[in-house]
Order: structure tokens, then sequence, then C-alpha cells
């Protein structure tokens, strides 16, 4: 019966900072670690110290590091731009927020933080300290590009599945169905909080998941509007 079926239906209405950032957060974690360890590379540190900098380097959690200034920043950049949802409506409009939150000033406290723990010579210390605005500015710089280039693609994908799976409905064509929809599961589960791409993913995995309930690709006007709520 319509509105009685037993589906793991995906619902995107609880818009809370934890549940839609999650992506956001981890990548730029990732981004701040490789960004720490390639600038570092750069650096000239005196002969034989460049394996004692890496290790003492590796035994700190980067990726914690940047991840928690990449939550502050969001937020602080989320409410200077008046926004209520932490859903957005483009890959640009959240790194919009993270630079208004002023992304680079946590991450350089962090950085701070991260140098004074770690148990290596001082002069290194030194060295990384007054190398710290080219790993910021550059190596961070391209990792955040790398960061948003992935996304777009992720966001690419998704928008091509969703049509792949459309015309496959059309045609009943199961075989379609079941594999594209496994990897736009994987994308969906990658993108950032960007509205529409998660409202129109959501709704092509509401309908397979009623599909393989069903049997059918029709939908009764019921189920419609339950889709449409849900989505």
């Amino acid at each position: 019966m319509a509105g009685t079926l037993d589906l793991s239906l995906n619902n995107v209405k609880n818009n809370s900072l934890e549940n839609t950032s999650k992506n956001i957060i981890s990548s730029i974690g990732d981004a701040f670690k490789n960004a720490v360890t390639k600038g570092t590379e750069k650096l000239s540190f005196p002969e034989g110290m460049e394996k004692t900098v890496k290790e003492g380097l590796e035994k700190i959690d980067l990726k914690e590091i940047g991840g928690k200034a990449a939550e502050t920043a969001l937020k602080s950049g989320m409410q200077a731009l008046g926004m209520k949802s932490s859903l957005f409506s483009s890959v640009k409009g959240v790194f919009k927020a993270i630079q208004e939150g002023d992304l680079k000033n946590g991450l350089s406290n962090g950085l701070n933080a991260a140098i004074d723990l770690v148990k290596i010579p001082t002069v290194a210390k030194t060295i990384l300290k007054q190398g710290k605005d080219m790993i910021l500015e550059q190596t961070m710089g391209d990792e955040l590009k790398n960061v948003m280039k992935a996304q777009q693609n992720t966001v690419s994908r998704i928008n091509r599945k969703c049509n792949q799976m459309e015309e496959a409905f059309k045609n009943n064509d199961d075989k379609t169905l079941d594999r594209v929809y496994k990897s736009l599961k994987t994308d969906m589960e990658k993108v950032m909080p960007i509205q529409n791409v998660l409202n129109k993913g959501n709704d092509i995995m509401n309908r397979y998941e009623l599909y393989k309930n069903r049997g059918t690709t029709q939908v009764t006007q019921v189920e419609s509007e339950l889709l449409k709520k849900l989505a």
C-alpha cells in the first residue's frame, strides 16, 4: 500500500551543521595535512634534520587540527552570510562561507599549536614558523583548489548518474538501475551539502527504493507527494 512501504528513504530535512558539513570538514582536514606535509618538504632544514621533522609532524593529528579550523570557520562564515540552513547553492558558496569565517587564521593558529607540540629541535620549529605563510598561502591554496575541483567533479557525476537512472526508469532497465544506484549512493556520501544536488540525488534514490519494493516505475499520486516531501 502507498505510504506504508518499508523503505529506507533518504530524508535530507535534518539540516543541522553536524549532519551536512562532515564532508567539508573532512576534506579540509585532509587538505591541511597534505599542505603541511608538502610545504614542509620545500623548507630548508640543517642537514639530516628533515627526517626528524617529518617523523615529528606525523605524530600530530594535522587532519583533526584542520578539521576543527574548518568547522569554526564554516560556522562563523554562515553566520556572517546570514545563513539559517547548512545547505548551500553551490560548491563556490561553501568556500565563500569558509573564507568569510577566516579559515586562514584558524589554520595559522592550529599550525602554531602543532609546531609547539612537535618534538623536534628548536631550530626546526623556527624554520617551520618562518615558512608558515608559504605553507598556508601557496601549498594550502593548491590543496583547496584540488578539494573544489574534486567536489565539482562529484556534482557532475551525480547529475550524470541521475540522468542515467531517469532513462533506465523509462525503459524498466533493472540492471542499469542497480549498477548506477550503487555508484550514485557512493557519490552522494562524498558530496558537500549542495541543496539542489542533494534534492535531485535523493529523489532518484527514493524512486529506486520504491521501484525495488513495488517492481514498477509507476508512482501513485500519494507516493509522488511522499517523494516530494522527502527530497
